[in-house]
């Protein structure tokens, strides 16, 4: 097995940080979309709390955790701020404002490593995205409205999207979203398999297929963030912890 340049080598972490919060422009341009390079805002505007985000990793945590917090109050939607690096300074103006931590997801990033050229695995057509939309929304157990924020078609006419999927016998059984930020990083949403077939090896297949592709014609290297349920798969497949980022949230949103 090739082995993977740990990140930890090369990755910048402030870029790596702005590269990812480049990289919800596909799901948050239509609602509100701010980079700058202490911190981001992505706000889809849709009640799911997972793709409202923001993260908070410079120097000047308590001025830009106040607008921030006005940015989210002004868009009436449930959101997450992640705070990392110098960021982490900003736990007190969020407490302050009745947030509170609910744990922390692992920064992710891989160069190199095992790759695959799959013949089950290509770019989405338009006539394929409906059937993305309903995949991922099982996958993830959420509203169809949820899979449309991803995998909604004007992303086939954004230049630095790509939409992806696996197929087994002309089914759709896995899907996932790039979006490639000026070529250095392409950053991983939604990688999704149906409920009925996960624990099948797709996912595998998925993130091999991926770094083929990256390989042969995309950035060198991809950046996530993984959930506890998917960071096993990563960890397997080369993929490095570049940092934990802390999470933040009103409880009416995350708690039962």
């Amino acid at each position: 097995m090739e082995t993977s340049l740990n990140p930890l080598q090369f990755a910048d972490l402030p870029a790596a940080r702005t590269s990812y919060g480049l990289g919800t422009v596909a799901w948050s341009a239509h609602a509100r979309h701010h980079v700058e390079p202490d911190w981001w805002i992505a706000l889809s505007g849709t009640r799911y709390v997972d793709y409202n985000l923001a993260l908070i990793h410079g120097d000047r945590p308590a001025e830009v955790a106040a607008r921030v917090l006005d940015e989210i109050r002004e868009a009436a939607v449930p959101a997450l701020i992640m705070l990392a690096g110098p960021g982490l300074r900003a736990v007190e103006p969020l407490r302050d404002a009745g947030w509170v931590c609910t744990g922390a997801l692992p920064f992710m990033s891989k160069h190199g490593g095992t790759a695959e050229n799959d013949p089950g695995f290509r770019q989405l057509e338009l006539h394929e995205l409906a059937d993305a939309r309903k995949l991922a929304a099982a996958a993830f157990d959420v509203p169809d409205e949820v899979g449309a924020i991803v995998f909604a078609d004007e992303q086939l006419k954004r230049p630095d999207c790509r939409t992806w999927g696996l197929f087994e016998d002309g089914t759709l059984v896995s899907c996932a979203l790039s979006v490639y930020v000026e070529y250095k990083y392409s950053v991983g949403w939604a990688l999704a398999t149906a409920p009925e077939n996960q624990r099948a090896g797709y996912g595998r297949r998925m993130v091999r297929a991926l770094a083929y592709q990256r390989r042969i014609a995309g950035p060198p290297n991809s950046l996530i963030m993984a959930t506890d349920a998917s960071k096993h798969l990563y960890d397997q497949e080369g993929y490095f912890t570049l940092e934990h980022w802390q999470i933040w949230s009103r409880p009416r949103w995350v708690l039962p």
